[in-house]
């Protein structure tokens, strides 16, 4: 048996309650942790603008972008964007638009810490992304 439960925008109490009977049937309980063109829409929505522009580069770059792409001046600095993309999703699971668990999207590629060498997007995603970028801003 499989059963699906969507709770808009549910109280703290309510929520509470729903994650405490799960957690108590845990062994039983298979959360969803894939990325929808939905929750790809919101997540979109929910980034800084220089952050949501890395989000759509990938989306149209078949999941790459290097970093000089985004440098303004050639040699700018990129941080803070990954702090952003972190940010967002972790705030959809305190928000609950996404279980904990979730992928991150995007991610830096580098050689650790120091100059990020760009963004890549798993190709799964891509269409996703994609999709729900498309349906943002038509």
């Amino acid at each position: 048996m499989r059963i699906t439960v969507t709770v808009d925008d549910p109280t703290g109490a309510f929520q509470g309650k729903l994650l405490a009977l799960l957690a108590e049937h845990a062994p039983q309980v298979e959360v969803d942790a894939t990325w929808t063109i939905e929750r790809a829409a919101r997540y979109y929505r929910e980034l800084p603008t220089r952050a949501r522009d890395i989000v759509r580069l990938a989306a149209v770059q078949d999941g790459l972008v290097e970093a000089g792409e985004l440098r303004t001046n050639g040699d700018g600095s990129l941080r803070g964007h990954s702090g952003a993309l972190k940010r967002v999703l972790e705030r959809g699971v305190r928000q609950g638009w996404w279980p904990d668990g979730m992928t991150p999207p995007i991610e830096p590629q580098g050689p650790g810490f120091g100059n990020v060498k760009g963004y890549l997007m798993p190709l799964h995603l891509v269409d996703i992304f994609s999709t729900a970028i498309d349906n943002i801003e038509k």
